[in-house]
């Protein structure tokens, strides 16, 4: 009677096992089928015109994707994924509300929104840290002196150039957003570190986004803060001639950065009417991104009084 009851536990036991091992194995699948889905539908997103729109259908698969992420933590086309549509949502709308706030005058709701799109930068690197970390066999980047991050990235290859550029990206952002936090701001030098290293791969990777986080690193500060102007122009303007000037949130951020540091009224002026005047089919792919762009340059062409000495 004992053997016959080992037989059926082991043989009940095993098939519990299997069907466990059978569902997991499942969900990934779907997951992983899902992943790609997503990737290749992101078109539809990136053409949509209705801002609002645009914001509640992104915000929504956000949630989606990171429920997926739970049965398939590992899966990188899905956390990079994850880290690409954080950093651009964060960008497009979270920070897009602090500056309106700003521009009314309301510190306090500026201040919430930029804390919130601190948070979100900080989700979309960590997504992209867990395809990237485990390659350089670190806990986290912070953790790395400049020489030491200098020798993982000598070990690295374009393969890898995704993980890094949203690592950066998301990381850099994170640390732009709240200059207050000054540990923070010392690891500002190992995201130029990373960048640098995407433009030695593939300079044009993502609209040539390395190009357009340089300029904005280096034309968002004043030379006392570290600011470069001469960089940072040069920095905008590779961009818009590898991008062929199609993304008008270069133009936005050559005026609001560069543009207005060094109070060059004449290059304000100028860059914002590239946006303005812009028809959305000089890029038809990506119509949203360039939707955003002139809502954002209007705002800022109307603050225009407060940004120069007369």
């Amino acid at each position: 009677m004992d053997k016959n009851f080992r037989r059926i536990y082991s043989a009940l036991f095993f098939l519990f096992v299997l069907h466990f091992v059978f569902a997991c194995s499942i969900k990934k699948i779907v997951v992983r089928q899902a992943a790609d889905f997503f990737t290749e539908s992101r078109k539809v997103f990136e053409q949509e015109t209705d801002l609002e729109l645009a914001e509640t259908a992104i915000a929504s698969n956000l949630k989606l994707l990171e429920a997926m992420q739970v049965h398939d933590p590992e899966n990188e086309e899905l956390n990079l994924l994850i880290a690409e549509i954080y950093s651009v949502y964060t960008l497009s709308f979270v920070e897009d509300k602090a500056d309106a706030a700003d521009a009314l005058g309301h510190a306090e709701d500026a201040a919430k929104e930029r804390q919130r799109a601190k948070v979100f930068y900080l989700r979309a690197r960590d997504a992209a840290g867990r395809v990237l970390l485990p390659k350089l066999d670190v806990e986290s980047l912070s953790f790395l002196t400049e020489e030491g991050l200098k020798d993982k990235l000598s070990k690295m290859d374009k393969e890898d150039i995704a993980p890094l550029f949203w690592y950066a990206f998301a990381w850099g952002s994170a640390i732009n957003i709240d200059r207050e936090d000054t540990e923070a701001l010392s690891n500002l030098p190992k995201v130029e570190m990373i960048m640098a290293q995407v433009k030695s791969w593939d300079e044009s990777f993502y609209f040539a986004g390395a190009w357009l986080f340089e300029g904005v690193y280096y034309g968002a500060r004043s030379e006392m803060m570290g600011g470069d102007p001469k960089r940072a122009k040069e920095a905008f303007e590779k961009n818009l001639s590898l991008t062929q000037g199609k993304l008008l949130m270069t133009h936005y951020f050559y005026a609001r950065t560069y543009c207005v540091f060094a109070q060059d009224k004449a290059c304000f002026d100028a860059h914002i009417a590239k946006v303005l005047d812009a028809s959305l089919d000089i890029f038809p792919e990506q119509k949203l991104a360039n939707t955003l762009a002139k809502k954002k340059a209007l705002r800022l062409k109307s603050q225009r009084a407060s940004f120069f000495v007369e």
